[in-house]
């Protein structure tokens, strides 16, 4: 009779257990999926807002997207937490304490990031602009928060770092409506030559040239 109880108590605190959960995580789920869609769709909003004043850059509208969707994503994590009960307010002091860490242990990448936003909001070069700087050159087809893709020569993709770009010189020959392009030609060497008829078999070889 004993073993019977023990049975149906955890038979039953098994299915507790299971509609508990299992409720919790199809509803993280649903949330989770309902975020990732909200994120894209604010996103092409924004950029469609956006790209209807001609005032506001390339760049710009690419930037506000991104950080509009990564916005929504963190909502969706921080309402993923609350469905499982975990609260707020302690994670965020968790969340504070890793800052600082991974903020020491990833400078380089805070620093492209701070760059970035430099990059955003002083534009110094624009999407489409040729670029040249660390011995790469080519057309700029994305500033995303962390890195620059550029279209080289050769039509290879080529991913800089934006820290390398706002903290060294880059040349950019399109920033004008003009452009100064050196051609350079070999002159043809004036040469003196034996006016005596060369012998049979024999080429004629200039004698002096300069």
């Amino acid at each position: 009779m004993d073993l019977e109880a023990q049975w149906t108590n955890a038979a039953n605190a098994a299915v507790a257990m299971v509609t508990t959960y299992g409720l919790r995580v199809v509803g993280a789920i649903i949330i989770l999926l309902i975020g990732w869609m909200a994120s894209r769709l604010l996103y092409t909003a924004v950029v469609r807002l956006c790209e209807k004043s001609p005032r506001i850059d390339r760049t710009v509208v690419l930037f506000l997207g991104n950080g509009v969707r990564y916005a929504a994503l963190v909502f969706t994590f921080v309402a993923v937490l609350t469905t499982f009960g975990i609260a707020t307010t302690s994670f965020v002091a968790v969340l504070g304490a890793l800052g600082i860490a991974i903020g020491l242990a990833l400078q380089g990448t805070l620093s492209n990031l701070a760059a970035g936003i430099m990059l955003v909001l002083f534009r110094p070069f624009h999407i489409g602009d040729r670029i040249e700087t660390g011995g790469v050159a080519g057309r700029t087809c994305m500033i995303n928060l962390f890195y620059t893709e550029i279209d080289g020569d050769d039509n290879a993709r080529i991913i800089i770092p934006n820290g390398k770009l706002w903290g060294e010189i880059v040349r950019v020959p399109t920033r004008d409506d003009t452009a100064r392009i050196d051609l350079r030609y070999a002159r043809p060497a004036r040469c003196v030559w034996d006016r005596s008829p060369p012998a049979s078999g024999e080429t004629q070889t200039p004698l002096s040239c300069r």
